[in-house]
């Protein structure tokens, strides 16, 4: 059930606590920014001697260019580190106003998107990316050496790994309308091909010009939208079943009626009320 103390807060009282929760995130970034920076270097070493083939160098083209990158990646990284803290300061904000199932329903929707997250970035930074920078290699001849910058570098793994888990995020972008009721399984279904199109168009802008890199992303992409479909179809099918319906039916012995209303009439209220917030609840 909700918080009588939530629900009953002024609107400053909450502004109050979401100032702190902000805080708080800050505050969780910065901690976990001091060992982030600490160990940029290192990462950034790392990184290139993982991703970067041997006969790559990178170039700096400006004296705190490496300067500036191991901030960048820094930040990056203590935000990574921090992440975990932070979504759990803002399911901390908003739980007060949810009921229980809610609570449980948004948290599986958080592990089932974190975990789709790291599983497209893993992708993209064990295979895809070595594979990018494989192909552009290829364009070198005699007359023509590749000289890569190290902030172009950085700016290159950055976007990919966003753009991979942004991508591995679509069973969840579908998933959460579908559950609220704002879109069918049928509709999606009927426009399968336009969905399937948009995946390997953003497979391919993501990638580079080669057929392995392009499939790498959008095989799985498409695996996860069919995977989507057939879980889609369970939970829409529950969420219509006659049992869901008796239940909207049922009386909530919470509903507020007026006193001075009949003994009938208060009956007629209260169920109308409890359909309506068994409808709500569904959601």
């Amino acid at each position: 059930m909700k918080s009588d103390k939530f629900s009953e807060g002024s609107l400053l009282e909450h502004l109050e606590a979401l100032r702190g929760t902000l805080w708080r995130c800050i505050l969780a970034i910065g901690i976990a920014l001091i060992p982030a920076l600490y160990f940029s270097a290192d990462i950034l070493a790392q990184m290139v001697r993982f991703i970067c083939p041997p006969e790559l160098k990178l170039h700096y083209f400006s004296p705190f260019e490496p300067l500036f990158v191991q901030l960048n990646l820094g930040l990056a990284a203590a935000v990574v580190l921090a992440g975990p803290v932070v979504l759990w300061q803002f399911a901390a904000f908003v739980a007060p106003g949810l009921y229980e199932h809610e609570k449980k329903a948004i948290s599986g929707f958080c592990v089932f998107a974190l975990l789709l997250a790291l599983s497209g970035a893993a992708l993209g930074f064990f295979f895809v990316i070595p594979q990018v920078l494989i192909f552009s290699m290829t364009f070198a001849t005699a007359e023509l050496q590749p000289v890569i910058g190290l902030g172009s570098f950085l700016k290159l793994i950055i976007w990919m790994l966003i753009g991979f888990a942004l991508v591995f995020e679509l069973p969840v972008f579908l998933l959460i309308p579908i559950r609220a009721g704002l879109l069918k399984v049928d509709f999606v279904k009927k426009f399968r091909c336009i969905f399937v199109t948009g995946i390997f168009l953003i497979a391919a802008l993501l990638t580079p010009p080669d057929i392995v890199s392009q499939l790498s992303l959008g095989l799985p992409g498409w695996l996860l939208f069919e995977l989507t479909l057939l879980i889609a179809a369970k939970v829409q099918k529950k969420a219509d079943s006659p049992e869901n319906e008796l239940e909207d039916d049922v009386p909530d012995t919470e509903a507020v009626v007026p006193p001075e209303m009949p003994v009938v009439s208060q009956v007629h209220e209260r169920s109308r009320l409890a359909g309506r917030s068994g409808r709500i609840r569904k959601l």
